[in-house]
């Protein structure tokens, strides 16, 4: 994989220049390599002629590096100063292929991460992931070292997943700094870190976090399963993986969970399941996953259980009015007024005299305008997106209803189901329920309570045919799993969570007690 993919294996020659100029050919002449040479002992005291004279070479030492993707002061002061300060003691060496082991063991290079290799493709590899190479003069080796130098983004709570309590911790662009947040969470050697590189191009490094000792074997061994055999050029964000690895690609629901939360991420390996974290992404997927995961929020077992089950069952309502709401007002409007109070049926009536359109076409044009404004809103700048969003809603809803485009009630409605939407932690969900959401209106519209009921059964149905790594997506309602019941949609005590859910087939179910104990089912 890499640079060495694109052609045969070169051997590293003797000559330091030749070899950063094979490098700098390679890369095609980039204006940001970096080529430092290191003068040889006797060139710096400018005896030149000597080196021609007996053949060697005036330039003892190359480092290569690329600009913004390493460390120039922690190069200066690690490799370059060691190297010219130590010209004399390398030049008085048996010979200068023993260069760069005089080198690691004088100075402080042996303090850094280094990799040898004799081969120039792989050093080409280093290169572009940000190392710096090092070749020697008379060394037929390489030295690649770790000195990463681009910029990195502060720790900060994710915009898209705000909790009240609970750490303030979200994931970076950086994989390794990702990996770190979740060690310092799990301080377990079961914990299992593996690494692969996607995409023949970018190089994309992704890694698989997972307990050896709870995981199920088979969902692990599926998931690199599916990495392994993906081939692109290219996976900028994980949202790549996550359509390339799913169960099912014609589905809305999203059969895998995302999120830029350390915590849930460490939540979701300590109840066996396995995390995929990406270079350069701000995103963790999580897998296996259930619908029922995806309205759960770590912040409820930050809370004890009568709070957290208030939470839960809130955000199942609010789930609800967002889906049902506006078919509902449709059907008992238009189709099944006589279910209504007679009272309130003859308001919403009022309400609707003088508005010129159908009660369907009302409702998706406040619909269709809110979700605009939405997207809108995602995008303006920060400074303004608060007030003009506020004004215009508030300005173009009291106009919309004082010349009879739309009604109050259409309005509220419309009003009531956008606030609910935003109910749920994980907003990919909430965009599959924002698609289903108009199929709703338009059962309501035709089959009145009979066509949402009928709509509904449709979607629960498909539903219960996708799964996850194997898992079902309903579960634990479809198949019934009792144990865990108690935790869907309350939220179950953490002093009875004696077990892990058999939702996710785990090794080891023990929760609390002798947790590393043998197992029994």
């Amino acid at each position: 994989m890499g640079f060495r993919s694109r052609g045969g294996m070169t051997p590293i020659g003797p000559d330091p220049v030749g070899n950063a100029a094979n490098v700098a050919k390679a890369l095609g002449r980039a204006t940001d390599l970096v080529i430092r040479k290191i003068p040889r002992d006797d060139c710096v005291k400018g005896d030149a002629a000597a080196d021609a004279r007996d053949g060697s070479s005036s330039v003892r030492a190359v480092v290569l590096f690329l600009e913004g993707l390493a460390d120039e002061e922690a190069i200066r002061r690690h490799i370059i100063t060691p190297l010219l300060a130590d010209a004399a003691t390398a030049a008085a060496a048996a010979g200068t292929a023993t260069a760069i082991a005089h080198f690691s063991a004088a100075n402080e290079l042996s303090a850094l991460k280094s990799s040898t290799h004799e081969t120039l493709e792989p050093l080409i590899d280093a290169l572009l992931e940000g190392q710096v190479l090092l070749f020697a003069d008379g060394c037929h080796t390489g030295l690649a070292f770790v000195m990463p130098g681009w910029s990195l983004r502060p720790l900060s709570e994710p915009p898209s997943e705000k909790a009240i309590r609970g750490p303030r911790e979200g994931f970076t662009e950086t994989l390794r700094e990702n990996i770190a947040m979740v060690r310092r969470w799990v301080r377990d050697p079961e914990l299992r870190v593996t690494k692969m590189q996607i995409g023949t191009r970018t190089h994309t490094d992704v890694a698989i976090m997972y307990l050896g000792d709870v995981a199920n074997p088979d969902i692990v061994a599926e998931v690199r399963k599916r990495l392994a055999a993906i081939k692109i050029d290219a996976i900028l964000e994980a949202g790549y993986l996550e359509q390339l690895i799913t169960d099912s690609r014609t589905t809305l629901f999203p059969l895998t969970q995302a999120t830029e939360r350390s915590d849930k991420v460490t939540s979701a390996i300590l109840e066996g399941r396995v995390a995929i974290i990406v270079d350069k992404s701000a995103s963790a997927i999580i897998v296996p996953t259930t619908v029922n995961e995806l309205y759960q929020s770590p912040e409820d077992y930050y809370y004890d259980f009568w709070l957290g089950t208030l939470l839960r069952v809130i955000r199942l309502i609010g789930n609800n009015l967002a889906i049902a709401l506006p078919g509902l007002y449709i059907a008992l409007a238009a189709v099944n007024s006589e279910l209504l109070p007679t009272q309130l049926a003859l308001n919403i009536a009022a309400s609707r005299l003088g508005v010129p359109f159908p009660i369907l076409l009302e409702v998706l044009l406040v619909e269709l305008t809110i979700e605009i404004f939405r997207e809108a809103g995602l995008r303006l700048p920060s400074t303004v997106a608060q007030t003009l969003g506020v004004v215009a809603g508030v300005v173009l809803g009291f106009a919309a209803v004082q010349i009879s485009i739309v009604s109050n009630a259409t309005l509220i409605v419309s009003v009531t189901t956008a606030v609910a939407s935003f109910s749920g932690p994980n907003f990919q969900v909430g965009i599959s329920w924002r698609w289903l959401k108009y199929f709703m209106i338009l059962g309501g519209a035709f089959m009145g309570l009979f066509g949402i009921v009928a709509v509904g059964c449709f979607i629960v149905a498909h539903m219960a045919t996708l799964q996850s790594f194997g898992v079902s997506y309903l579960a634990p309602w479809a198949p019934l799993q009792p144990d865990a019941l108690v935790d869907a949609p309350l939220r179950q005590p953490l002093w009875l969570k004696f077990r892990r859910h058999s939702t996710w087939r785990t090794k080891n179910r023990r929760r609390m007690g002798d947790t590393r104990g043998e197992d029994n089912p």
